[in-house]
């Protein structure tokens, strides 16, 4: 017997070093052999010295620290190793301790006395729980943004696919095996062949994997996903996995389709109302061409009264006309547009308005000489912006407008300055400006057609307007044009 506690007590000393508290008692609980870190943690505890020999069965009672090795001894001296977690609060700080309760068993299976043994896990603890917190965290966006992520292991064709994805999928993890051949069925036979072909260039040229495409799910029901992806190589340049991720996109595509159709209903039925309020607007302004005008004053005043207001209606219907034939241009009548060619088309145009308002243009294209558009439209839309600029001038100072470019890796940035009289501009006037009818001020005339048609002309180009304006300094217009 004695030899065995000299063997446990060799155990414990192995371990005097460590910040774990170690110790060791016979079977009635009488302390045999302990570390620094327990005779510590006693003394800190119960305020007096341990002494080999000594009980611990009262202060396993009345112990914190020690309060959950009572039971825990009870059952290694029943033969049961076993661990526990004891949880207290030390220094306002919560600490988590693991005890594991070790039996010592004789040759003759006796138990002797077992060792106990304690960790300090909070950092594990934390750890786990911030772990599950991300990981909670990471789900519910998945679930909120309906975005699931896979993992495809090229070597062993296995795909690895988040909870969320098996939702968008329509499948139960326990029941459908996840592989490639498994996926390609889940595809739509129309979409199977594309999908096919952007994963093999994805793979072959190192490429983002990006595409939409349909899925048939739950036995019929046609979904919209957009996938996402990127694929890994070793160091010998051979693929051997592929991640990435798969959103449900059926909403937006489905609301994208219904506002085209919209749209093309929206044009034909403008066309149509158009076309069948041309003849009698005609007719109105061919009888007011041959009424005989002096005979009755009241009726004269009438007829005219009624020839203004077919007339304004006429030009309503070219303008609506005019605008959707904006929206119809496409990418591949856009060529490379000189600007100083278009301000010398500009002058023509404006020679008049600019002798008559002593307005100087100047202008600095000299970073970006062209943009990549229709001519007319370009025209049109800086004939309209130096008009403006023209129109709503100071009275104080004659105009200077200013037309400059720049470039980034993306687009050509025009933009048309002026010293105007500007306005103090909020977020819904600036909606409102590019609005049909729409104008910048309501101090002169027209019919604030211009920047309807210059956003509707920009946009037509792929491009995009924003303007900028200060009352009494001036206002800005920002164009950007994709290179």
């Amino acid at each position: 017997m004695k030899d065995k506690q000299v063997r446990i007590q060799n155990t414990v000393e192995i371990i005097e070093d460590r910040e774990d508290a170690v110790w060791s008692m016979d079977k009635n609980y009488g302390l045999t052999a302990f570390n620094q870190s327990f005779e510590e943690r006693f003394k800190k505890e119960f305020q007096q010295d341990i002494q080999k020999g000594m009980d611990l069965r009262p202060f396993y009672k009345k112990g914190i620290f020690f309060g959950a090795c009572g039971k825990g001894c009870e059952k290694a001296l029943n033969r049961y190793a076993t661990t526990s977690k004891n949880t207290i609060v030390e220094e306002d700080h919560t600490h988590v301790h693991e005890f594991s309760f070790q039996p010592y068993i004789a040759a003759s299976g006796e138990v002797i006395g077992c060792c106990i043994w304690q960790k300090d896990i909070t950092k594990n603890v934390e750890n786990v729980l911030r772990l599950e917190e991300s990981e909670r965290k990471y789900m519910e966006a998945q679930e909120i943004t309906d975005v699931g992520h896979w993992n495809w292991d090229m070597a062993k064709n296995e795909i690895t696919w988040s909870d969320q994805l098996f939702r968008i999928f329509g499948q139960v993890p326990e029941e459908f095996e996840a592989t490639y051949e498994a996926l390609m069925k889940i595809i739509h036979p129309e979409d199977r062949e594309a999908f096919n072909e952007d994963v093999e260039r994805c793979i072959k040229e190192g490429i983002p994997h990006d595409i939409v495409h349909k899925i048939i799910v739950n036995g019929g029901e046609v979904k919209h996903v957009h996938q996402k992806g990127r694929v890994y190589y070793d160091y010998g340049g051979k693929p051997f996995r592929m991640s990435g991720t798969t959103q449900d996109v059926t909403k937006d595509i489905l609301a994208n389709h219904q506002i085209v159709q919209q749209n093309k209903e929206l044009e034909h039925f403008i066309h149509i109302i158009s076309h069948n309020l041309r003849g009698p607007i005609s007719n109105l302004l061919m009888l007011s061409k041959i009424y005989e005008w002096g005979k009755d004053e009241g009726n004269d005043d009438l007829v005219k009264k009624i020839e203004h207001t077919t007339e304004k209606l006429d030009e309503t219907i070219k303008d609506l006309n005019f605008s959707l034939s904006l929206k119809n241009a496409t990418k591949e009548q856009f060529r490379e547009i000189d600007l100083q060619t278009v301000m010398e088309d500009l002058d023509g145009l404006l020679s008049e308005d600019i002798a008559n308002s002593g307005a100087k243009i100047k202008t600095n294209f000299s970073e970006a000489p062209s943009i990549l558009g229709l001519k007319s439209y370009v025209v049109n839309i800086l004939y309209n912006l130096v008009l403006n600029a023209i129109k709503y001038r100071a009275e104080e100072r004659k105009p200077v407008i200013e037309l400059t470019t720049t470039k980034t890796d993306s687009h050509v940035i025009l933009t048309v300055s002026d010293n105007g009289i500007g306005i103090e501009l909020t977020p819904e006037k600036e909606k409102k400006i590019f609005d049909m009818y729409g104008r910048l001020s309501s101090a002169t005339g027209g019919k604030g057609l211009g920047l309807y048609l210059v956003k509707t002309q920009v946009e037509a180009m792929n491009g995009k307007i924003t303007v900028s304006s200060e009352k009494e300094i001036g206002s800005t217009f920002t164009l950007y044009f994709e290179i």
